[in-house]
């Protein structure tokens, strides 16, 4: 009789410890590296009023991350642009943040390969910004002006899968 409680205990023992260490898994933030892709945020949309769609499309290789981000309006969810943009950027990995720079002024028309970011040469200070892995989401948050027009200092970004949010 003995030998079945302690038997009993210890499966119930076992499955505890087994379902806390799942649910850890959940609980501690992801690592930076798993941000890789492409991340997108839409302001409220409005009948008949421009709505902002902010999108940024992260590489990441080591320590060092790069890539491009663009800002396109739509109305009545038709887009509004003609050849499209994008600003790259670059940045480094500390910790659970990525840390980013980036030029606002130095948008290229269209949407060509490789693009690649470069400091400004004119004297004037880049940008930078943080992101954070948050579960599902990407926090993008400024921390050095100047910003990006027609886009809040912080915003809270979801992966887009396959091209559908």
């Amino acid at each position: 009789m003995q030998q079945v409680k302690t038997r009993s205990l210890f499966y119930r023992l076992f499955l505890i410890t087994a379902l806390l260490f799942v649910s850890s898994a959940t609980i501690y933030p992801q690592k930076a590296s798993a941000i890789s892709g492409r991340w997108v945020w839409k302001q409220v949309a409005r009948k008949n009023k421009p709505q902002t769609q902010f999108t940024i499309v992260i590489n990441h290789k080591g320590s060092n991350v790069s890539g491009v981000y663009s800002v396109d309006e739509f109305i009545n969810g038709q887009w509004q642009g003609e050849d499209g943009n994008q600003t790259p950027f670059s940045g480094q990995v500390k910790g659970s943040t990525i840390e980013i720079e980036f030029d606002p002024s130095a948008t290229v028309p269209g949407y060509q390969e490789k693009v690649t970011y470069a400091a400004p040469s004119d004297g004037r200070k880049p940008s930078r910004a943080t992101l954070t892995l948050n579960g599902p989401t990407l926090i993008f948050q400024q921390v050095q002006p100047a910003g990006i027009e027609g886009v809040p200092a912080r915003l809270t970004l979801k992966r887009e899968r396959n091209g559908v949010r």
